[in-house]
């Protein structure tokens, strides 16, 4: 009988375990740091604008900016599909498809610097259809590669086609597209806090 009521004397004086540590806060991100991370977004819509408006002010077509810039948004949707692909299978599947996409959207473009087809547009139709093949591209790149923010820089830029079908001066154009670059980003800075 002594032992049970030492070995639970015992077995009350073993040590109980500590408790984990708390873990740390959260960190919290500046405003300089929300802007630095939804800045590959914004720049795609002013990139977007920029060629747009540079369409509308110059008397020749610039092909080149758009075969420069189809490769550069396509990276920029890879980079933001690649942490959402399950593995590397996944990660070779969104490469593939992204490259695919984005070489189909720079024919389109090109298809619409064609002589043949500039002779046929009249007035600001050549902006309007570059800008309506980005909006979809960009669109539908958002959805294949699983990221929102792209899909929101499609719907803003599908969204400023009809502005731009109503825009007569190029000045109101550039307005106009700045007050939309603007809002987008205070859009995602609003989303990106409430997370």
């Amino acid at each position: 009988m002594g032992e049970t009521i030492g070995g639970a004397a015992e077995a009350i004086e073993a040590p109980v375990p500590a408790a984990p540590p708390p873990a740390p806060a959260p960190a919290t991100r500046t405003m300089a740091g929300e802007v630095l991370g939804q800045a590959p977004y914004i720049a795609m819509l002013a990139a977007s604008f920029g060629g747009v408006a540079y369409a509308a002010f110059s008397n020749t077509p610039n092909a080149i900016y758009w075969m420069v810039m189809a490769p550069l948004f396509g990276l920029l949707c890879v980079i933001a599909g690649w942490s959402a692909a399950p593995d590397r299978g996944g990660r070779l599947r969104l490469i593939w498809t992204q490259g695919a996409h984005w070489a189909a959207f720079l024919l389109a473009m090109l298809l619409l610097f064609r002589p043949e087809v500039q002779g046929v547009m009249q007035g600001r139709a050549s902006e309007i259809g570059l800008l309506l093949l980005l909006a979809l591209g960009a669109f539908v790149a958002g959805v294949h590669a699983g990221s929102w923010r792209i899909v929101a820089v499609g719907a803003i830029l599908g969204l400023a086609v009809p502005l731009l079908a109503f825009i007569e001066q190029s000045a109101l154009l550039l307005v106009a597209a700045a007050l939309l670059m603007a809002a987008t980003g205070a859009v995602f800075l609003w989303a990106a806090s409430r997370r």
